[in-house]
């Protein structure tokens, strides 16, 4: 394991990219992208930007994630104007490194979500401070550290991706119940609650699933439902209300000519 290079820059909002004067070797411009000769841990820890290469395709990419390059891979990536970034990375090669980012990682996911994290920060600021003083021994020191980096990054990619599963499973639990029992009075602080989240969190996790919050999610399978019952029963719009979990008829007309934009009336009378 010999390590290139090391560094932190931060990137302002409305700032060129890349910043300054590069060796000819590292000089990235989006038109023509790159290829190096050596590996590249990259850490992105404030903003967001988009990352490419033939195996991934254009990726967005956000604070608290990874981007790994690998020797003569073409890529080609940068922050966006509108929020910038900062970034840590480490330059390294070498039969080591080649056994471990071939065992543990891949061009084809380049990019490894593992949110924020100090001491990842701090290790690789310390091996850009061993290129800058260079005591005794450094060249050892900067490869172990690098090795440790690595290792920091997979065990956090683990942890983040079993995390994302917990969080799936939730969401389809929450999906299943919502569905079931839809006509019943429910209350979206007590799903969170038994799923142990605090409501904020809850909510958050729902939309970021779904695109809509719980409430939005349950009004709709309340409106698929009475639709169903319009179309095909002879139902009053009272007991259609009633039997989709409306608290009132008035409240049910309301929302059902705001998301179908026609009244319970109107759309039984058209699909009749």
């Amino acid at each position: 394991m010999h390590v290139k290079d090391a560094g932190n820059t931060e990137v302002p909002v409305d700032s060129p990219y890349p910043p300054g004067l590069h060796p000819d070797e590292y000089n990235l411009t989006w038109s023509s992208g790159r290829r190096l000769q050596e590996y590249q841990l990259i850490y992105i820890t404030r903003g967001r930007g988009v990352f490419e290469t033939a195996e991934t395709g254009m990726i967005r990419v956000k604070a608290g994630q990874v981007i790994l390059l690998f020797p003569r891979v073409w890529h080609r990536y940068r922050p966006l104007k509108k929020t910038g970034w900062d970034e840590s990375w480490i330059g390294f090669g070498g039969d080591v490194a080649d056994r471990i980012m071939g065992s543990f990682f891949s061009a084809d996911k380049a990019v490894v979500s593992i949110g924020y994290d100090q001491e990842l920060k701090n290790l690789i600021l310390s091996v850009a401070e061993l290129t800058r003083e260079t005591p005794p021994g450094f060249q050892q020191l900067m490869a172990a550290r690098t090795i440790e980096a690595l290792a920091i990054v997979r065990s956090l990619s683990m942890s983040y991706h079993s995390a994302d599963l917990e969080a799936d499973r939730k969401i389809q639990q929450v999906r299943y119940h919502l569905l079931q029992y839809s006509q019943q009075d429910i209350k979206m602080e007590d799903l969170a609650k038994d799923l142990g989240l605090s409501y904020s969190r809850f909510r958050a996790l729902f939309k970021s699933h779904t695109g809509v919050s719980p409430q939005q999610y349950l009004i709709s399978i309340r409106i698929n439902k009475a639709s169903e019952l319009l179309r095909h029963t002879d139902l009053s719009i009272a007991e259609i209300s009633e039997r989709t979990g409306f608290a009132s008829s008035y409240y049910f007309s309301r929302l059902f000519k705001q998301k179908t934009g026609y009244s319970p009336s109107a759309y039984k009378a058209s699909e009749g």
